[in-house]
């Protein structure tokens, strides 16, 4: 099924399904469809109107997104995934005396609690961020494709359309980094930031052993 947007209400599930598909942010499809990224905020909560340019705009790339909504293709499978970070846990006997402040174990246990919740955020952000961008190299190409040019269709092969889609379209290829292999300091990134993770598990884990020993 295509979507045909004969009304001036996009449906808000639509217009997040074109964005997620295309890895488009609401700044880069606002400026695709000639609205402000507030109005696009707006349309996907569902309390404002789409103008009749924009509601053509939203149509084309309706009809880009895979079956059944459109007639586009599928968009590969995210094939980045960072590896698990290890749990290293210390010896159950630590040469350690067994009357400690549990005040001050407690506290740090604490202070790690806040930090793991940072780091695992800051993993999620890293890996979410490199999955968008895949998305985006991927999408570039059938955007390109898809919409330029098309002269049997002469609301959007007009001279004026095209280059505006032409523009879009730059910007959408100046926003991407170099590919993975081109910038080793992502790998750096994530490896550094998953000895991190492991590190301060583990100290937590062993602040978890020590804290259960105290009377």
């Amino acid at each position: 099924m295509t979507f045909a947007l004969t009304h001036s209400t996009p449906s808000n599930s639509l217009l997040v399904a074109i964005r997620t598909h295309f890895g488009l942010t609401q700044l880069e499809l606002a400026r695709y469809l000639g609205i402000s990224p507030q109005q696009v905020a707006h349309l996907e909560a569902g309390r404002r109107r789409s103008t009749p340019a924009a509601t053509l705009r939203l149509t084309r790339l309706a009809r880009l997104l895979p079956s059944p909504e459109g007639a586009g293709p599928e968009a590969p499978a995210a094939t980045y995934a960072p590896p698990a970070a290890p749990l290293v846990l210390f010896g159950a006997e630590l040469p350690l005396p067994d009357l400690l402040a549990p005040a001050v174990l407690q506290r740090r246990q604490r202070q790690l609690g806040r930090r793991l919740a940072l780091l695992r955020r800051d993993l999620y952000v890293l890996t979410n961020r490199t999955s968008v961008l895949e998305r985006r190299r991927w999408a570039l190409p059938v955007l390109e494709t898809a919409l330029l040019p098309h002269p049997a269709d002469p609301a959007v092969g007009t001279p004026a359309e095209q280059a505006h889609l032409r523009r879009w379209l730059a910007e959408l290829a100046g926003c991407l980094p170099p590919p993975p292999a081109l910038r080793p300091d992502a790998a750096t990134a994530v490896a550094l930031l998953l000895v991190r993770l492991a590190a301060t598990e583990a100290e937590a884990a062993t602040l978890a052993q020590l804290i259960a020993r105290q009377p």
